[in-house]
């Protein structure tokens, strides 16, 4: 009977860590309430990613039994836009995000930069190895 109980105190735990995750995780805690001006309201919206891991357990040791829970995560709220709503009409408008669309041509310029400099680093080496046998074998045949 007391593993049952320590079950559902490692499960409560679990649950309200949970639940406290969920409550936190949305856009009016990171980016405010919708806002009201006259008969429009802006309400921000949001991409919410949230990674938890958790676990529970109960031991059945003599004295030393018990129960334990824990865990850890994180949650990443992102402007996605905003909807403004009139009583004619309502709209998205989507919040741009210019760093995320320059990050793939920036790669692809940095790999073209890199594998330039990579070549011309390899055929400088390589001629200087060429010109410095030349010069040993010059030196052996004057000797």
């Amino acid at each position: 009977m007391p593993r049952n109980k320590a079950q559902r105190g490692a499960m409560a735990a679990l649950t309200s860590l949970l639940d406290n995750t969920r409550s936190l995780a949305g856009s009016t805690t990171a980016f405010g309430a919708p806002v009201t001006s006259g008969s429009t309201t802006v309400v921000p919206v949001a991409r919410v990613t949230s990674l938890s891991v958790m676990g529970g357990g109960t031991g059945n040791i003599p004295f030393f039994g018990g129960d334990g829970a824990g865990g850890t995560g994180f949650t990443r709220v992102r402007p996605s836009g905003f909807l403004v709503v009139s009583p004619d009409s309502a709209s998205f408008r989507p919040i741009r995000q210019p760093a995320a669309a320059l990050a793939i041509p920036l790669a692809v310029i940095t790999a073209v930069a890199v594998t330039r400099i990579v070549s011309v680093s390899v055929k400088e080496a390589r001629r200087r190895k060429r010109i410095a046998a030349a010069q040993a074998q010059q030196q052996e045949e004057v000797r």
